[in-house]
This record gives structure tokens, C-alpha cells and sequence, in this order.
């Protein structure tokens, strides 16, 4: 397979898409003067940790309500993957192995002591490891994105953006709903939410989800279905107001897997080629192992919110202990031979406090200021089993390697916004933050010590002490107009690859950071009707951590290095027209050049990849969306919704190997049905890649057969009905 930088579709389909785009919503903005009869519903964000309409917020925050998660039929982060100009979502085929890329910049989950660079956050606590992040999505108030680093107000680990999850709260009355669904590969979604009024001043909402579905892989060798889905959750949320100047809300939610999930398809077959092992197709869905894979994951957590309202202002306190535990095995070799077989427990507890003061605006100036602290233990082992069809020993041997982490962190932040006049504004926010990490270390190698030596227990530690500023000028000429130019400083603390430590090497890296230049303009136009956004924005990063999967002695390894230098730079665009109250179509293109500037002995054999794009980092992106509303009789409405995403070609690793990427890519998903009763009642048809394009998250070499090549592939075409009620 071979692919060059850009192909003649991907620049006739780009500059369409950027012509069509910026045209049409120009056009439509025109048109829609005429007509002020409808109302775009520009939604209210948290993204700036207060409550503000999105048009007010200067920075690059983009929005799903829960209107339209359900008109998507939302349930994983798989299916918002590319609804989000510059953000590209890979799940990948495992629970685990969650990449979030904003802007051309992620980092792999896989090596337990790499930091995010997309900070998560559910209900405003953050969640430190990705381990959590790609569980069913149910009961959501909204989904926000917010991109670029936000060191000031979120912290360290926001280098390339943040993503907040908000969940919904309980209703001022008592109420009830219900959904299933059911599909092809025997899935079958139920979830059930309800409200109960104890007092005027309590009440609460219980929500609980259940997902199954058959696998979308099959293990000739074995018969077991991989790729399957298996999980259940809960959530409770209480709140309560002992007095008109305080509301406490608590929080509690757990999630539970299951799973065959994580497959790997022969995308090449190396030294097998040519024998009776060899996978003849690599998109048949079909595996021959003698192991298959396996993941299981528990997580829960709770978490305590009081708000107290004073004149000026609200004081805050989040207070949140979240923990989780997983293992997963995979077979290394991809075949029936027993070979190499490895796997990785987690066991991960999570304290944190944040403190903060919002004040009220309206006034010459108002601010937030705040402090948090958090504290964490993660206890990992990775497992190695070494089969005797690796002709080394005559049974399997294992070799474990541990690495217990502790890391605690410190911060202060404060963000201020002055009003020069009604029109001119400035806002400046600070965040001071210190991290401290101690990781013990030990190995218990394989019998004679030719592929994994022992070594005996030791620690060691590492801080950092970073200051995050950002400055914004705003510019707000009318109500409807929003124009500003920000720059920012952000930063992803260092730490170990923990599964890379030698006796005379600590495996350390440092940290990186970011200066980020951004320009933006916000409007709505006809009334309301026509939503706008557009941004331009130039990133320069320094040591850029890397994390590669290397050979070491036969065993596969994390490592991360500091590149020396990468910028990214480029253009979104985000567009809503609310035709008339039945028909409204939304948009988005983004267009991004990401890049290692200089990246020399990027490898132990001394690979140059300086001028390399940034894996997993597309130059175009699309997304389009359309819903349509109209009264078929008394009482009753048909609805549809439709949507397509298109994401240009990829390369999955920074060596920028055209065998390990993925051309241009483009889904299209739809439901359509009747709602009744005031939208008391629904069903629905709905359909998730309808063209059933085939398509790969992830490409790789093996690491033990020589120049075997895998790959993991999307989600094929699914499809099947929903009926909903609300009581």
C-alpha cells in the first residue's frame, strides 16, 4: 500500500469542502435575514468554569446537548469521533486504547507512566488515566471541547485541549424514561433514567445503562467472537439546598466490562507468508490465534459539589475519590503458535480537591481564582509469557515487570477579565503547578535471563514546577459579535516508561510545552437563526514526548522520547442554520498542518523524521449534519437526522511508514422515525456507517514475527431500532 502526503481527491474534496462551507453558510446567513420566524439554540457551556453562552466564550469550544446527542443516537465516544473540527477520537478496538487528538496533538495510552494531552473531565473532576475514558455515554446534559492548551484554568495535562462530559441532573419533577435498542450483531442497548422529588429542597436522579453486543471478529482457531461489547453502568446524583445559599451535589457512578475486545487483523504476513499460517485476508474479519484477547475493567467513583452564593460571588468545593481496576492479554505472535502471549493489570486510586471563587460578572471586572490538589496511586504489572513455539524453552515461562507510581500535585490558578468598555475587554489567567512522582520498580525476569533479566526492587522520583499563563483580548462590537486573539502556555509534566527501566537507565523524560497563538471571530446573524465560528491558530511545541512500541530482545516495549521541536498551524470553521423550526443544518471543516520541525535520532539506528507530519493528525476534516421535523398526524411527528463525517488521510506512527496509515475516510450515519405524544414516545430506524466502509484505527508492526504487519479496523455497518418513553 502506498499513499502519498496529499492525493488529488483529498485536495479536490478539501478545497470543496472549504469553498462549500465557507460559501454556504455565507449564503445561508444572507437568506436567513429574511427570515427571523426560527432560532438557532446556541448553547450554554462551562468551558471558561462558568456558565456562559457559547457565543460569549473566547476560545474555540464546540458543543453537544443533549438534543442532539440523542438526535445522533450518541452511546460511546466512538460516535462523536469527527464531529469536532480538529478533534479526532480513536478508540481503536479496546477499551484502553482511547487516543484523543486535538489539533495534531495525543499521546498513547498504553504506557502507564505517559500523561494525557486532552484532559477529560465528568462533571468537572478529572480523570487521570484514559484506562477510564471510552465507557458507555448515557444521560448527558452536553458534551464540550475545548481546544488549544488550558494550562490556567484546567491545568497540567490540557496541552492540546480539554473535553468535559456533564451529566444531567436531577428534574424539578418527578419523571421517568426508558430506552432500548437493538441491532444487527445481536446488540442490545437499555438505559433508564428517573427523577424523584423527596422535598422542594431534594431530590435526585438514578440513571443506569446496560450494552451488549456479539463480536465483529471471529477466531477460527478458537471459535470465540472478538470485538465484542459487554458493559453496564450506574449513576446516582443528589442534590440538595439546606438554605437559599447553598446546594450540595453528590455524585456517584461505576461501569463495569467484559470483553474479547482488542483483536488484530494480518494487515502483511512477513516470515509466514506463503505457509499454511499465512491470513490471506486482512479485512475478512477473521483471525487464526491460539489466544484471543481479553479485557476486563471496573471502575466506579464519587464525588461531592458545594456551591455557596455570597454577594459578589460563588465559592466551590469539588471534592472526588475515583479508583479503577483492569487487565487485559493479548496474543503477540497472531497466529496458532504459541509463542508470545503479554498482558497489563492496573490498579488506580484517585483523590482530588479543587477550591475555587467565581465571581459574579456584570460589573468593570470579575475573575476566578482557585486551588487544587490531587494525589494518586497506580500499581501496574506487564506480563510476558513466553511459549515454546518461540524455540527458546521447551514449556511456557512468564517474566513480569512492576511499577508501582505515585504522583501528587499542587496547584494555584487565577483568571481575571477587565472591561475597558461595553466593547473591549482583556482577560489574563495564571496557573502555578508543581508534580511530584515516585515510581518503585522491580522485574522478575524468565528463567535464564535471555529476554527479560531480573532486577531488584528500587525507586526513585521527579518533579516539576511549571507556570501556565494566558492572555485574550476581546473585541465585542454588538451583541451578536464576539472577535478575539489569545495566546497561551501549556504544559504535560514528565514522569518514566515504566516498562523501560534498566538498571543503569531510569527511563526518564522531561516535560513538554506549548506556545499557542489563536484568533477567532463568533457570531449569530438573522435573528438568531444563523450560528458562526471561525478560528485560525499556530502551535510551537518543545520536547514533544513520543511514545513507541519497540523490540526489545523479543519483547514487545513502551518507550517515550522528547522530540526536540514540532508546530502545528491551521483553520476551523463551525456553522448552524436553523431553517425554519422543523429543518436545521450544522457544519464544521477544519485544516491543519502538523509536524516534527526537528526530530533527528528519533531511533537507536539514528532515523530522522524532522519534517514528518504528526501521527494520527489529518490535514482536512468535515462534518455535516442535517434534522428534519414535520407532523404526520394528531399527535404525531416524523423525524430524521443524518449525518457524514469525512477525515483525510493519516499516518498512525511519527516514522510516517506509508504501510502504517489510513487513507481518506468518510461514514455516514442516519435515524429516522416517529415520535407521539408531545414526544413522549419514539421509535426509531437507525443506521452507523451506512456504507459500510472498511477502514483501520490502528496499524503496526508485529514484534515477533519478522516484518509481519497488523492492523485493527473500524466499526462495520450496524444498524437496527430504538424505541424510547418518557413518563
Amino acid at each position: 500500500m502506498t499513499m502519498s502526503r496529499t492525493t488529488w481527491k483529498q485536495e479536490l474534496i478539501s478545497t470543496a469542502a472549504s469553498a462549500v462551507l465557507a460559501a454556504g453558510l455565507a449564503t445561508v446567513a444572507a437568506q436567513a435575514q429574511n427570515d427571523e420566524t426560527a432560532s438557532a439554540d446556541v448553547i450554554v457551556v462551562t468551558a471558561q468554569r462558568r456558565e456562559q453562552s457559547i457565543l460569549d466564550v473566547s476560545a474555540s469550544v464546540s458543543a453537544l446537548g443533549a438534543a442532539e446527542l440523542e438526535e445522533r443516537g450518541v452511546e460511546r465516544l466512538d460516535d462523536i469521533a469527527s464531529v469536532f473540527p480538529n478533534v479526532y477520537i480513536n478508540t481503536g478496538n479496546g477499551l484502553r486504547s482511547t487516543i484523543i487528538t486535538v489539533r495534531g496533538i495525543s499521546s498513547n495510552p498504553n504506557n502507564p507512566g505517559v500523561e494525557q494531552s486532552v484532559g477529560v473531565f465528568v462533571d468537572g473532576v478529572y480523570q487521570a488515566r484514559p484506562t477510564t475514558i471510552n465507557t458507555n455515554l448515557y444521560d448527558l446534559e452536553r458534551v464540550e471541547v475545548i481546544r488549544g492548551p488550558q494550562g490556567a484554568l484546567y491545568g497540567k495535562n490540557t496541552i492540546a485541549g480539554a473535553l468535559n462530559m456533564i451529566t444531567e441532573g436531577p428534574g424539578e419533577e418527578p419523571g421517568f424514561e426508558a430506552v432500548v435498542s437493538a441491532g444487527n450483531y445481536s446488540a442490545l442497548s437499555l438505559y433508564a433514567a428517573g427523577d424523584v422529588i423527596f422535598t422542594p429542597d431534594a431530590r435526585a436522579r438514578v440513571s443506569v445503562s446496560s450494552q451488549t453486543r456479539s463480536g465483529y471478529t471471529d477466531n477460527i482457531f478458537t471459535g470465540d467472537e472478538l470485538d465484542d461489547q459487554d458493559e453496564l453502568g450506574a449513576r446516582l446524583t443528589f442534590v440538595a439546598n439546606p438554605s437559599d445559599t447553598l446546594q450540595l451535589t453528590f455524585r456517584a457512578d461505576m461501569a463495569t466490562n467484559d470483553t474479547n475486545g482488542g483483536s488484530s487483523e494480518i494487515l502483511a504476513n512477513g516470515a509466514l507468508a506463503g505457509t499454511p499460517l499465512a491470513d490471506a485476508d486482512p479485512e475478512d474479519r477473521q483471525v487464526a490465534q491460539d489466544f484471543g484477547t481479553e479485557q476486563t475493567r471496573d471502575v466506579w467513583g464519587v464525588s461531592l459539589q458545594a456551591d455557596w452564593d455570597f454577594d459578589s460571588g460563588v465559592l466551590t468545593s469539588l471534592t472526588a475519590f475515583r479508583t479503577f481496576e483492569w487487565y487485559n492479554s493479548n496474543d503477540n505472535d497472531f497466529s496458532i503458535l504459541n509463542q508470545l502471549r503479554s498482558g497489563i493489570s492496573e490498579d488506580h486510586e484517585q483523590f482530588s480537591q479543587e477550591i475555587r471563587f467565581t465571581s459574579d460578572t456584570g460589573g468593570v471586572f470579575d475573575y476566578i481564582v482557585g486551588g487544587f490538589f490531587s494525589h494518586e496511586t497506580f500499581d501496574t504489572i506487564s506480563n510476558a509469557v513466553i511459549g515454546p513455539d518461540l524455540g527458546i524453552y521447551p514449556t511456557e515461562v512468564s517474566a513480569d515487570i512492576f511499577g508501582d507510581l505515585e504522583t501528587t500535585s499542587y496547584a494555584v490558578f487565577g483568571q481575571g477579565t477587565y472591561h475597558f468598555s461595553d466593547a473591549v475587554s482583556v482577560t489574563g489567567a495564571l496557573r502555578y503547578s508543581e508534580d511530584e512522582k515516585e515510581v518503585t520498580h522491580s522485574q522478575i525476569g524468565d528463567p535464564y535471563q535471555l529476554l527479560a533479566p531480573t532486577q531488584p526492587e528500587r525507586s526513585f522520583s521527579r518533579s516539576d514546577a511549571e507556570v501556565t499563563p494566558s492572555i485574550t483580548l476581546n473585541w465585542e462590537p454588538n451583541a451578536t459579535w464576539l472577535v478575539y486573539a489569545s495566546y497561551s502556555r501549556g504544559y504535560k509534566s514528565g514522569g518514566y516508561n515504566v516498562f523501560s527501566i534498566m538498571p543503569n537507565d531510569n527511563a526518564e523524560y522531561d516535560p513538554e510545552f506549548v506556545n499557542s497563538y489563536e484568533a477567532g471571530v463568533k457570531t449569530t446573524l438573522a435573528g438568531g437563526a444563523v450560528y458562526l465560528a471561525g478560528s485560525v491558530f499556530w502551535l510551537d511545541y518543545s520536547d514533544l514526548q513520543v511514545n513507541q512500541l519497540i523490540n526489545v530482545g523479543g519483547v514487545p516495549t513502551f518507550t517515550t522520547s522528547n522530540a526536540a521541536t514540532a508546530e502545528a498551524s491551521g483553520i476551523e470553521l463551525e456553522g448552524l442554520w436553523q431553517v425554519t423550526g422543523a429543518l436545521s443544518f450544522s457544519g464544521s471543516y477544519s485544516f491543519l498542518d502538523a509536524s516534527f520541525e526537528d526530530f533527528t535520532n528519533a531511533t537507536s539506528a539514528g532515523a530522522d523524521y524532522s519534517g514528518n507530519d504528526l501521527p494520527q493528525a489529518p490535514d482536512h476534516t468535515l462534518s455535516l449534519a442535517a434534522d428534519f421535523t414535520t407532523p404526520v398526524a394528531e399527535g404525531m411527528e416524523f423525524v430524521a437526522h443524518a449525518d457524514l463525517s469525512y477525515r483525510s488521510s493519516l499516518f498512525f506512527g511519527p516514522e510516517n511508514n506509508p504501510d502504517y496509515s489510513q487513507d481518506d475516510v468518510t461514514l455516514v450515519n442516519a435515524r429516522a422515525g416517529f415520535t407521539f405524544q408531545d414526544n413522549r414516545w419514539s421509535v426509531m430506524l437507525w443506521g452507523r456507517n451506512i456504507g459500510d466502509e472498511i477502514y483501520a484505527v490502528r496499524r503496526s508492526a508485529g514484534v515477533i514475527i519478522p516484518g509481519q504487519q497488523i492492523q485493527a479496523l473500524g466499526a462495520p455497518q450496524t444498524w437496527g431500532v430504538e424505541l424510547r418513553g418518557r413518563f
